[in-house]
């Protein structure tokens, strides 16, 4: 159902509205969500915000980190499930020792998945970029991972060093690589 008050275009659905508004009286309050209808994508602006802020802030670092600062953060941290997932580049601003971070987990956007991590680097006083990501499915009981698809917010992955870094993972697993889906 659109609110009157709150569909600004036909190309912009609303889902459920917060407003109160007469035709939407009966539903529950929630949050004010809307789709894009013409492209598909699932990621808006203020997303794409979020994971442009984010990489920055990671390119910064404060420059104390130490290379055992960066051997403190495990290489692959993948979860059971279908989940987004990104590549994480790590660097000791000092000498420039870098350490690619595999993560995959819980979250409604690649940055939500990325967010934890590159803020403990910054804690840690290591830089880091994001060159992208997509999404993995681990299945423990199959033992099959898939990897696959893409990041809006900040770009394909390298799948194939995606599925390198599982394959040392998760031994005796079948991993992989498509470049279809999303």
């Amino acid at each position: 159902q659109r609110c009157r008050r709150h569909s600004s275009s036909a190309t912009s659905l609303l889902l459920l509205c917060a407003c109160a508004c007469p035709r939407l009286a009966a539903a529950p309050a929630r949050r004010v969500v809307s789709v894009s209808m013409s492209d598909g994508h699932t990621t808006n602006a203020l997303d794409q915000d979020r994971a442009a802020a984010l990489r920055a802030a990671g390119q910064q670092g404060s420059g104390q980190g130490s290379a055992d600062a960066l051997d403190a953060f495990p290489a692959v941290s993948v979860a059971n499930g279908l989940y987004k997932y990104v590549l994480i580049n790590a660097v000791v601003p000092k000498s420039g020792e870098r350490k690619v971070l595999l993560r995959s987990g819980p979250g409604n956007y690649h940055v939500d998945v990325a967010g934890p991590t590159v803020n403990a680097l910054i804690a840690a006083g290591l830089a880091s970029d994001i060159p992208g990501g997509g999404r993995i499915n681990r299945d423990d009981d199959t033992k099959d991972i898939s990897i696959f698809g893409f990041s809006y917010g900040f770009g394909k992955g390298d799948h194939a060093l995606a599925a390198e870094m599982c394959t040392a993972q998760f031994s005796g697993y079948k991993v992989s690589v498509s470049d279809g889906g999303y």
